[in-house]
């Protein structure tokens, strides 16, 4: 137990240099332009709000060793008056987290742009770009003698001890596409290829520092209509790939309609309830559970930790919650379009 908690220790402090913390939330399929520029505002709502916080390592005494994010995304439909029922879309990403016995915080902040084209009624394609810039930062006062014993001896990790800057600044760039296609009955099979971190930027705390790893992600996922009305099935996949370390999450939630709208109504009128189980693979099982009420989605996820690293974790990985509100432009009996 003494070992593996040392262990942990070591890892948080060596991830200044050695590793690459990025975006990794339970509850991604809410928020799917984290991930995919293109995918921005290809909802039926005209815009949205979606905001995030997720504490990982909870049971972990040592101060500083969690693992604490917060995220909020934005975005907009902006019609395309040429062309029908194209349109462009925006947003805006802001993550920041911070992990680590010298307190590493990165902030990664972005504009995803996307144009939405109508191939027909069924299918659409959307392909989108994320300017932005990426910022990290060390307490080099919480940087310590102790913080440098792995369990067996006392380490030389030079690139800590004689860095030059608390923190460094650069631009960030991602790109994607992401696809859709709506069946007669409303279900919905969607999938996404995005590309971030194009600029590979360096990581600046020294003369000696590397650069960042360009990520390359997929996403796959549908809202089904099954033969229940009031039960729909939303699978779902993200997979990423940073450097040579990936991430693989997988699952369905099972969403349950409590109020239905009309059917030439909009779907601010629809209430929900949903549940869902996700793996991570070689990590964690995902719990989910949310409420719709209107225009507002709000609900939690509890990661139980199955890695070798639960005897240390007591299997709590992490608890998250997010709050999300979309929206029309328009009073919802001019729009007949949307459920």
């Amino acid at each position: 137990m003494k070992n593996i908690f040392l262990s942990i220790l070591f890892l948080q402090f060596t991830v200044i240099i050695y590793s690459q913390q990025d975006r990794n939330l339970s509850t991604w399929y809410q928020s799917p332009v984290l991930y995919n520029p293109a995918s921005v505002a290809t909802g039926d709502e005209d815009y949205g709000f979606f905001t995030n916080f997720r504490s990982q390592w909870l049971t972990i005494p040592e101060p500083g060793i969690g693992l604490r994010t917060n995220t909020l995304t934005t975005e907009f439909k902006i019609p395309d008056g040429f062309s029908g029922s194209n349109n462009f879309g925006i947003g805006l990403n802001a993550l920041n987290d911070q992990t680590g016995t010298a307190k590493l915080m990165t902030t990664n902040i972005s504009i995803p742009i996307n144009y939405t084209l109508s191939l027909d009624k069924k299918n659409k394609l959307s392909v989108g770009i994320a300017p932005g810039f990426y910022q990290q930062s060390i307490d080099r006062n919480a940087q310590t003698f102790e913080n440098q014993w792995n369990g067996n001896e006392f380490i030389n990790l030079p690139d800590i001890e004689i860095g030059l800057n608390n923190s460094y600044a650069s631009i960030d760039f991602g790109a994607g596409i992401f696809y859709q296609y709506t069946m007669r009955n409303k279900t919905r099979f969607y999938g996404g290829l995005a590309l971030n971190h194009l600029t590979r930027q360096k990581i600046n705390f020294s003369f000696g520092g590397d650069r960042i790893y360009m990520q390359s992600v997929i996403q796959l996922g549908a809202d089904i209509t099954s033969r229940k009305k009031d039960l729909r099935l939303q699978p779902s996949l993200l997979y990423f790939k940073t450097g040579t370390g990936y991430n693989l999450i997988t699952g369905m939630t099972f969403e349950h309609v409590l109020k239905e709208s009309s059917q030439i109504t909009t779907i601010n009128k629809t209430t929900c309830v949903n549940y869902g189980f996700y793996y991570r693979h070689n990590d964690a099982l995902i719990t989910t559970f949310g409420f719709k009420i209107k225009g507002i989605r709000f609900g939690l996820a509890f990661d139980a930790n199955l890695s070798y690293l639960s005897q240390a974790t007591a299997s709590v990985g992490a608890i998250e919650v997010y709050f999300k509100s979309i929206h029309l432009y328009r009073n919802s009996s001019s729009r007949t379009k949307l459920k």
